[in-house]
């Protein structure tokens, strides 16, 4: 913010040295004759309300101020132009947010348009141009070359800028194009005005100003109008592209990115609320995701926290207006501020929090697109959530929650067409059974031998390489499927498992008996091994040969052992 004053201050002392002393200097050099001052101040009313409603292309606001300070200037000359084009600044400024400070953005563009007003009047004089004249060629011709001049300057220092600021904007562009078409429009309607003006006098302000204004104003309705039906339909569009994403996290993320896409916000929060608490689960600033350390907000604790004790929208312009209400992160630059809660079933799920470097960039019929949208995002979830859970019925064991056999056989057929297709150079089956389980279950339980095959289970996904998919294959038969690995590297993994199940305590609570207390027990596995190319290359027949090892290698050889598959 210190950096942004001091910038501020360099361009004041500049505005101040240009802007003001130029003034002073075209009015003694070149002052206005037979003004009347109730027509410049009508001039100045019309120049602020054409720039403060500005008509609308695809939410790029068009200015038309030429409309009124041509006349001016035809009638009164530079100075007064200048005048009536230096309130129309003002009210540029304040009806377009902007990532720079307001009293900044003033002083940029009060000595551009000054110094644009210098040229363009030194073309009009070039070319022949006179003041309060009204011979109809001559006029048309000074005033067509003053107004290109206008134009092309300014879009000239806008690419210059753009260039300056590494902003990707091609020269030649639509928007372009219709500056330099809305001369045509100008040129007449500024003529016509001065022509009235000089013959028919103030009833002038009354035939075209007017008029000319409510239609601008009717245009901008309808624009508005035309922009809520847009994003209703991109709501729409969100919303049907969220319900076909079959995860939770993928849904998240898409929502996420195209909220911010859709309301041009730089910065997207997503919070994660349960029981009282808002967990921070989604960070988005200027296009990417990034990871922020970020306690746990209480109800009330900052923008978010207020939002869920209010469970209510809100909506800062600025940052002065909320930054006693934040807590520990936001980034500098951030000013305007939408928040809203996401509800189901009439209870608060998440917060949503938008953010952008511009004051005064969200508007209120946002609310409605963006609660439209949140239904959207809590319905998906919900159904990601619940296909999440079928798919991992479908290929999970209830009890160990590791894969199943159905997907152990699927996947194992992958990965050996992977192998066929040299996208790997060798596969691995390493297939487990615990010793004796039949006696565990016979001495402590049933419940006790499924609570030791859960912590079996949590043992082998633990020791889960890289890239390796591990599941209960039946029973108390589990299998690796170790894709890249030799067999080599295989065996020297089973038999380093093989010792940290023998020497690891399975705690228990034996259910047998009616002193329920904790029970220490140790178990030991017994281990086949098989790999392909060099035993098979049918998958089905990898997994044969390694529960052949495991049988009559491992098993028969005293079991607690590990035996790779020898043809």
């Amino acid at each position: 913010m210190k950096v942004a004053n001091r910038s501020t201050i360099r361009y004041f002392i500049l505005w101040l040295l240009t802007v003001p002393t130029g003034l002073v200097y075209v009015f003694l050099k070149y002052p206005p004759v037979q003004v009347n001052w109730s027509y410049v101040a009508v001039f100045m009313v019309f120049g602020f309300l054409t720039t403060y409603f500005p008509m609308l292309r695809n939410n790029i606001p068009i200015f038309l101020v030429l409309w009124v300070t041509v006349p001016a200037f035809l009638m009164y000359g530079l100075f007064i132009e200048m005048i009536v084009m230096q309130i129309s600044i003002i009210a540029i400024i304040l009806s377009f947010p902007s990532k720079l400070p307001l009293m900044q953005r003033f002083f940029i563009n009060s000595i551009l348009f000054f110094f644009l007003s210098i040229i363009a009047a030194l073309v009009f004089n070039l070319v022949g141009g006179e003041f309060d004249s009204v011979k109809f060629w001559p006029v048309i011709i000074s005033v067509f070359c003053y107004q290109i001049i206008h134009t092309v300057v300014n879009d000239i220092v806008l690419k210059l800028y753009a260039v300056y600021k590494r902003i990707d904007s091609p020269f030649f562009s639509k928007d372009l194009w219709l500056d330099y078409a809305m001369i045509l429009v100008v040129l007449p309607l500024s003529l016509t005005f001065y022509y009235l003006l000089q013959f028919i006098g103030a009833g002038a302000f009354l035939l075209i100003g007017l008029p000319f204004l409510f239609i601008s104003l009717i245009i901008r309705l309808y624009n508005n109008s035309e922009n809520i039906n847009i994003n209703l339909r991109q709501a729409g569009d969100i919303g049907h592209g969220l319900s076909e994403i079959l995860t939770e996290k993928a849904v998240i993320d898409q929502f996420v990115i195209k909220v911010s896409e859709m309301f041009g916000a730089e910065y997207t929060y997503l919070f994660d609320h349960q029981d009282g608490w808002l967990e921070l689960i989604r960070t988005y600033e200027h296009e990417k995701f990034i990871d922020i350390d970020f306690d746990l907000l209480s109800a009330g604790q900052g923008i978010a926290g207020l939002v869920l004790e209010q469970n209510k929208q809100v909506i800062y312009s600025e940052r002065k207006e909320w930054e006693a209400v934040t807590k520990d992160y936001s980034p500098d630059e951030m000013q305007s501020v939408l928040c809203v809660p996401i509800s189901r079933n009439q209870k608060i799920e998440a917060i949503l929090l938008l953010a952008s470097d511009k004051k005064s960039y969200f508007d209120g019929y946002q609310l409605k697109i963006l609660d439209l949208l949140c239904s959207y995002f809590t319905v998906s979830v919900e159904k990601a959530r619940y296909m999440q859970e079928a798919v991992t019925k479908n290929e999970r064991c209830a009890l160990t929650e590791l894969y199943n056999y159905g997907y152990l056989e699927e996947r194992l057929t992958y990965e050996m067409d992977r192998l066929k297709n040299n996208a790997i150079k060798s596969l691995s089956v390493v297939m487990l059974d615990i010793d004796h389980f039949k006696q565990v279950n016979d001495t402590y339980g049933h419940q006790s031998g499924n609570d030791i095959l859960h912590m079996f289970a949590r043992k082998l996904e633990a020791a889960l390489p890289n890239g390796g998919t591990v599941g209960r294959y039946g029973g108390e038969e589990f299998v690796y499927i170790l894709p890249g690995m030799e067999k080599t590297e295989a065996v020297e993994f089973a038999e380093n498992l093989r010792a940290e199940i023998s020497s690891y305590d399975f705690t228990i609570i034996p259910d047998l008996v009616e002193d329920k207390y904790p029970l220490i027990v140790h178990i030991t596995s017994s281990i086949g091994v098989s790999s392909s190319p060099a035993d098979t290359d049918e998958a089905m027949t990898l997994l044969r040969n390694a529960d052949r090892a495991l049988y009559l290698g491992a098993k028969q050889g005293g079991r607690n052992k590990v035996a790779e598959y020898v043809k």
